[in-house]
């Protein structure tokens, strides 16, 4: 049976015939073959695009519109549909004008950038004289957001239309080779040192303070205190009996992150004094952004206590022996050690790919790169406690070196993405959903709920480009020429999660599947926080699916 539209007479050159006929209602490529289009260089990696939509497309998009609303259009003293066009245009006029004008517009620029095959980022910027200045002699033409160019417009009465707009383009590069490349290795076990050490965090778990009698403060101790806080010698805050933990704090706003140094070997009844900045939020508001001085005496000195590792204390984890709990301990460092040593592995894989690609960056893509990295950064100090004024006095340090990490990781944005698209390298449903699993694992949620969040905040995308990063990077280290080393055993964790903090910081949000800054869990805790994913429903049921391609950066 002949398919529909089509009879078995029909001939290939027929059908191809048909095929140009529905090509031809596309308006898309109506209006890329209507419009004329002119380009020219505006800056690094910036394109000035002149477009010129002729009179004839104008005149086929109004017809289009009126001809909808006329037959659907209530005029008074004509039937629906029946009213004369002239009378419609003078009534609906303005709102169709929009209409049209937008749709045109919009058009005409896709269609632009499309047929000059230009690979842009963000949303162009249109050179026009803004809304309240028109009629304005002196007024002159400005880069303006397309809306409010559509704003400030009005189709021509007569001729064709014109606009000028700027784009920012993706940088055009060469990659480097991505075989033979050197990456080390560090070859590390772990010793029973390691392990004696994570059967005490366990242990602290369940561990309690207990009074110190005539002994000194030791790190980690907890220390119950008098606490009197003074600005210019006077009293601005006084506490009894307060709990502090001897390390670093965040006391009244002010973070001392050598508390911990600055009261060990003290014994109850000595006094420590701190000095520190009271934060722009301070609760007393005459003593904000103020030095002051921290007087601490202590009353009692506390310290962990650790169970016996007894069979009561194995068996409330969910192991039958010491022994049991060692090899699951160790299985767990083993995977934990293998995960870190890969991020340091990705992180010299980064390195490399950075310093040898050479590429230029789109200016105004990488001043919003800037501006933003620049006030996570206040942001953050702020959380910390750090007063705006202290800010303010690093402002050019700050800047410039959070300029230097957001630009590497915008570059390393672009190479990445090229590395994909020319190694052909895909998420895969599969994947996606296997990570979300591993992070719904970790926090013990369901699959459904964590997938559900990660979708209302952009989260699937940015695992999407973690996974789609790392699937780069490890095909560098795949092809890499390894070279094992020995690191000093005491720190072979800490040094390979140091060479990964180089890692961008739209990675880190969904890299909490790989980590965790916590003991390893014990058995039975694992097993309760390990939720089986739901099967998979119809099309468009419930597992994720990945982008079709990797979302822009914008």
């Amino acid at each position: 049976m002949a398919a529909k539209g089509i009879t078995g007479s029909q001939t290939e050159g027929d059908r191809a015939t048909a095929d140009d006929a529905e090509e031809e209602q596309d308006p898309k490529s109506l209006m890329a073959r209507a419009i004329d289009v002119r380009v020219a260089d505006a800056g690094v990696l910036r394109k000035c695009l002149t477009v010129t939509v002729p009179r004839d497309a104008i005149d086929r998009e109004l017809d289009k519109e009126y001809g909808e609303l006329t037959r659907e259009a209530i005029v008074p003293g004509f039937r629906r549909g029946r009213a004369p066009r002239r009378l419609v245009e003078k009534r609906f006029g303005g709102e169709v004008g929009a209409q049209v004008q937008t749709r045109i517009v919009s058009n005409a620029y896709l269609a632009a950038i499309e047929k000059q095959d230009l690979k842009v980022l963000g949303d162009p910027l249109i050179w026009a004289i803004p809304k309240d200045k028109l009629g304005d002699p002196q007024a002159k033409e400005q880069l303006v957001e397309m809306t409010t160019y559509l704003q400030s417009m009005k189709l021509p009465a007569e001729g064709s239309l014109q606009f000028r707009c700027e784009v920012e383009v993706k940088p055009s590069f060469e990659l480097p080779k991505l075989e033979g490349v050197e990456i080390e290795k560090p070859q590390v076990e772990i010793t029973e040192d390691d392990l004696n050490e994570q059967v005490d965090r366990l242990r602290s778990r369940r561990g309690h303070f207990a009074p110190v009698v005539d002994g000194k403060v030791e790190s980690n101790d907890i220390i119950v205190c008098d606490l009197l806080i003074t600005v210019d010698g006077k009293e601005i805050k006084k506490q009894e009996n307060i709990t502090l933990a001897a390390r670093a704090q965040r006391i009244e706003t002010v973070a001392f992150e050598d508390f911990g140094e600055t009261i060990k070997g003290a014994k109850v009844g000595d006094s420590r004094t701190l000095e520190g900045t009271l934060g722009d939020d301070y609760d007393v508001e005459d003593a904000r952004g103020k030095k002051a001085k921290f007087e601490i005496k202590i009353n009692d000195i506390k310290r962990l206590q650790l169970p016996p590792l007894d069979k009561a204390f194995l068996e409330s984890f969910g192991f039958d022996s010491e022994k049991d709990l060692r090899e699951h301990l160790r299985r767990q460092m083993e995977s934990e050690l293998s995960t870190a040593i890969r991020r340091g592995m990705r992180s010299q894989a980064r390195k490399y790919l950075l310093a040898n690609t050479k590429l230029d960056l789109p200016e105004g893509l990488s001043s919003r790169t800037v501006e933003r990295a620049v006030l996570r950064r206040i942001v953050d100090l702020q959380r910390q406690g750090v007063p705006m004024e202290e800010i303010e006095k690093h402002a050019d340090e700050l800047r410039t070196s959070a300029a230097a990490e957001a630009l590497d990781e915008l570059k390393l944005h672009f190479i990445l993405e090229d590395m994909a698209e020319k190694l052909e390298l895909e998420v895969s449903e599969e994947e996606l959903n296997a990570q979300i699993a591993s992070i719904a694992q970790m926090y013990g949620r369901r699959f459904d709920r964590v997938r559900d969040d990660l979708m209302k905040n952009n989260g699937i995308e940015s695992l999407y480009l973690q996974i789609r990063d790392d699937k780069c990077l490890d095909h560098v280290i795949k092809h890499a020429v390894v070279k094992e080393t020995k690191p000093d055993i005491k720190g072979k964790v800490e040094k390979a999660e140091k060479a990964a903090k180089a890692k961008p910081e739209k990675a880190e949000k969904a890299e909490t599947a790989e980590k965790s800054d916590k003991a390893p869990a014990a058995k039975k805790e694992a097993k309760a926080a390990a939720p089986k994913p739901e099967k998979k429903k119809e099309a468009g049921g419930d597992a994720a699916k990945p982008p079709r391609k990797p979302p822009s950066k914008k």
